[in-house]
């Protein structure tokens, strides 16, 4: 896809489906280059859950922040304000926040990003936290 015919503003209207997470990756990291602004850097914090010590030296924390899961983000997530998101999982059904939801960044904190809903006319701001993702 050639992304310097396209704005970021026509992106806001469109969605990109990918047959892998290496290629929805690289579209995403090229669609938020269009985008002027600094960019925000939010790192997973990897860890295995065993009290196996054996697991621990076999599955070093290098190893796991290079594995990128289907439904899992990636180790190393990039924002900018008025990038397009889209949620993995319902945080608020009831408000709209379901798997699948697009909306704006509005404002990226340290543990917390302001974001509002694509196509809501009500342009209420949801604050989206930094949860624990378990596979």
């Amino acid at each position: 896809m050639n992304f310097k015919a396209v704005t970021a503003e026509q992106l806001k209207r469109r969605a990109i489906l990918t047959v892998n997470n290496d290629l929805s990756i690289e579209l995403n990291n090229a669609e938020l280059n269009l985008i002027p602004g600094r960019e925000d850097v939010y790192d997973s914090s990897d860890c295995i859950l065993s009290e196996d010590s054996q697991d621990q030296l076999s599955y070093p924390e290098e190893f796991l922040n290079s594995l990128t899961h289907t439904g899992m983000p990636p180790h190393k997530l990039r924002f900018k304000k008025s990038a397009v998101i889209m949620l993995l999982q319902n945080l608020m059904p009831s408000k709209g926040l379901c798997n699948g939801t697009r909306l704006i960044v509005t404002k990226l904190q340290c543990n917390v990003i302001e974001a509002e809903m694509i196509g809501s006319s009500s342009k209420e701001t949801f604050l989206i936290l930094r949860i624990p993702l378990i596979p």
